[in-house]
C-alpha cells in the first residue's frame, strides 16, 4: 500500500511533534513520582524522629519513677529497721532495671546501705 507524499509528511510532522510531547509527559510523571516518594520518605523520617523523642521521654519518666520507688523503699526500710527477703528481691530487680536503663546518682550510694540492714526487725 503506497501512501502519498502529503500523508507521509503529515504522519512525520505528527511524530515529530508528538515525540517531544511524549518525552515531556514521561519526564513530568517521573518527577511527580519522585516528589511523592521524597515526601513519603520525609514523612517517615519525621515520624521516626517523633517516635525517638517519645521513647526518650518515656525512658526519662520510667527512670524518675524507678528512682522515686527505690528512695521510698530505702526510707521505709530505714524507718522499719529491717530489709526483708521479699523487699530485697523487689529492690534488686528494680535497681538492676534502673541501672541498665542508665540510672545512677544517689541510688548507687544508698544501695549498699540498704543491703546492710538486717532481714528481721529489731526486737525491742
Amino acid at each position: 500500500m503506497e501512501q502519498s507524499l502529503p500523508t507521509l509528511l503529515a504522519v512525520g510532522a505528527v511524530n515529530l511533534l508528538m515525540f517531544p510531547l511524549l518525552l515531556w509527559f514521561i519526564k513530568h510523571r517521573l518527577e511527580r513520582f519522585d516528589c511523592k516518594r521524597e515526601m513519603a520518605r520525609a514523612e517517615r523520617a519525621e515520624a521516626e524522629r517523633v517516635a525517638v523523642k517519645q521513647r526518650e521521654a518515656e525512658r526519662v519518666i520510667i527512670l524518675a519513677m524507678s528512682r522515686t520507688m527505690l528512695l521510698d523503699n530505702y526510707e521505709k526500710c530505714i524507718k522499719k529497721g529491717c530489709y526483708t527477703v521479699e523487699e530485697r528481691e523487689v529492690y534488686r530487680k528494680l535497681y538492676d532495671a534502673y541501672k541498665s536503663d542508665g540510672g545512677n546518682s544517689v541510688i548507687d550510694e544508698i544501695a549498699p546501705r540498704i543491703r546492710q540492714l538486717p532481714m528481721e526487725p529489731p526486737k525491742d
